[in-house]
């Protein structure tokens, strides 16, 4: 009797592990998808909001939007780094580790936030100092750190719910399995 549950038991590991490495992959492949299509966005608006810079120093010659729009761009370059990361950092997910090393990569990659995120902040700080550059008296200053800080944070929300929903179960799962693997 004992032998049979025991196999029940091996039995069902193994389905909550084969079953958890479908939605990984899944997840995986559409977190890549969207970190490329960002990428591609981002490489857009560089040429875009160059073009734009240059055409609106040369008309009114003031150097804050020259200074204003190239700190943009550095933040839009930062973005297209950290999302070429993720885009590799998913892609290439390597399932084939052992077991316990992929539930852990895994766990850490669906942590809501990761050792780069710091960067986002970098370059969010960069284009809002672009943005100060870009008004021309102080009291639209203030009005767009309201708004822009506003948007940034009605963003963060939004995708903390949806790594909520979305992300945080997976993860869930990939911790348990540890858990159960290492007899915690």
């Amino acid at each position: 009797m004992g032998k049979t549950m025991e196999t029940n038991y091996r039995k069902n590991e193994n389905t909550n592990l084969d079953q958890l490495v479908r939605k990984l992959k899944v997840k995986d492949l559409n977190y890549a998808s969207l970190s490329r299509a960002v990428q591609i966005i981002y490489f857009i608006l560089i040429p875009l909001y160059a073009m734009m810079t240059i055409w609106e120093y040369t008309d009114e010659k003031n150097i804050n939007e020259l200074i204003g729009g190239g700190l943009f761009i550095i933040s839009f370059f930062i973005f297209i780094l950290l999302f070429r990361h993720y885009y590799k950092k998913y892609k290439y997910v390597d399932y084939s580790l052992p077991t316990i090393q992929m539930l852990k990569n895994a766990a850490e990659r669906y942590r809501p936030f990761q050792k780069y995120t710091g960067w986002s902040f970098v370059a969010l700080i960069i284009m809002d100092v672009g943005l100060i550059f870009d008004w021309k008296d102080e009291s639209s200053v203030f009005i767009s750190q309201v708004f822009f800080w506003g948007l940034i944070i009605i963003g963060l929300l939004i995708g903390l719910i949806i790594w909520y929903n979305k992300y945080k179960p997976i993860r869930d799962e990939a911790l348990r399995l540890i858990q159960e693997i290492e007899g915690n």
